[in-house]
């Protein structure tokens, strides 16, 4: 029991010399990268990308997109996780230990192949962007002029 504790003592103070050293640099290098993806230019790239991912060309497509061998798909997935390795600053490999932070990256790729984890990030990411376009719209005021307009009656709204 001795041992475990001492263990999550130290799993806290690297925790905090991560934040920290995060925190000391000026803006805060996380606060820094946040904001630059989060920025409005991004977010044109990042619509432009999803609208010619869903309409190639300006038009739906004829027909599906032939499926991608299993071969394929373990490329792609050694692509993703190799981008990922070289995504965070050289301080977090040193905090998690090397081979910790493979096991992370492998585990939160491997959480990206369940359909359901998927499903609820798009709907995640979706309510960001719709909260992000329309700020009013998280407002229980909008919300109710939205739905007398949809269905013309304020009534059937619980309050």
């Amino acid at each position: 029991a001795k041992q475990g504790g001492s263990v999550l003592i130290l799993a806290e103070v690297d925790v905090q010399t991560f934040t920290q050293s995060c925190k000391s640099k000026p803006g805060g290098w996380l606060e820094v990268q946040i904001a630059n993806l989060t920025c409005t230019q991004h977010w044109v790239v990042y619509l432009r990308l999803l609208q010619e991912a869903i309409w190639p060309g300006g038009t739906l497509p004829k027909w599906p997109k032939p499926v991608r061998s299993q071969e394929q798909k373990q490329q792609t997935q050694e692509q993703a996780y190799q981008s990922l390795m070289k995504l965070l600053p050289a301080l977090v490999p040193e905090v998690l230990g090397e081979e910790g932070y493979r096991k992370s990256w492998r585990h939160i790729l491997d959480s990206l192949q369940n359909p359901l984890i998927n499903r609820h990030l798009v709907y995640c990411i979706c309510d960001l962007l719709l909260e992000f376009l329309i700020p009013e719209a998280s407002s229980e005021e909008f919300q109710r002029s939205l739905l007398s307009c949809v269905s013309g009656s304020v009534e059937r709204v619980p309050n």
